[in-house]
């Protein structure tokens, strides 16, 4: 009987521990994003290609990726050389919101072709992150981990410069525990207690 007690008391603190950790998954997160850019650039989006803002991602598990275009950067005919852009995330989802920003630059070139005409484009493979790996925290404990890892492709004669995303899911975050819970916690300690201190006045 004695025996039997302590295994019940054992699996209500297991049981109480395990509670307090747990959480859902997978996590879906969704938010906005917005872009600035110097006076050489523009950015656009596509609804159709393009992750869109607001947006919501994927559901995903410790370890999985999702990767979206964000927007196109195009040379706006104002200014050459290098310019830059900014991105900043803001994520709602889940609760509380977290953020991050991340930012580049990209060199504008201008070709002259005759009678005072000329198009300006940006040069192929030179838009660079100034920050290409954004780690992000969130959950109740602010241990949780969202890498945004920011990435680009070119179309050459196209001259059409896609910046993308990768979000992966680093770490789970802990949950904040439940009432229940934590009553549940309380009684297989106060159990254990019990027991230590009879055998105490035994010996």
């Amino acid at each position: 009987m004695k025996r039997i007690f302590k295994i019940v008391v054992g699996a209500m603190v297991f049981g109480g521990a395990w509670a307090a950790t747990a959480h859902a998954s997978p996590i879906t997160f969704g938010g906005t994003y917005a872009v600035t850019t110097s006076s050489g650039l523009s950015a656009t989006s596509n609804s159709a290609i393009d992750l869109g803002s607001p947006f919501t991602l994927s559901p995903l598990d410790v370890g999985q990726s999702v990767t979206d275009n964000l927007f196109t950067l195009n040379p706006t005919r104002q200014a050459t050389g290098t310019q830059s852009f900014s991105v900043a995330f803001d994520f709602t989802q889940p609760p509380p919101s977290f953020g991050a920003n991340g930012s580049g630059t990209a060199i504008v070139n201008r070709q002259y072709l005759f009678f005072g005409y000329y198009f300006d484009y940006i040069k192929n493979n030179s838009i660079q992150f100034t920050n290409p790996l954004l780690k992000l925290n969130f959950g109740p404990n602010n241990d949780g981990e969202l890498d945004i890892s920011l990435l680009t492709d070119s179309f050459i004669g196209l001259q059409l410069h896609t910046v993308e995303a990768r979000f992966t899911l680093v770490k789970d975050p802990t949950a904040v525990p439940e009432p229940g819970s934590l009553v549940l916690l309380g009684t297989g300690l106060l159990g254990l207690c019990l027991i230590s201190r009879r055998n105490r006045r035994r010996a």
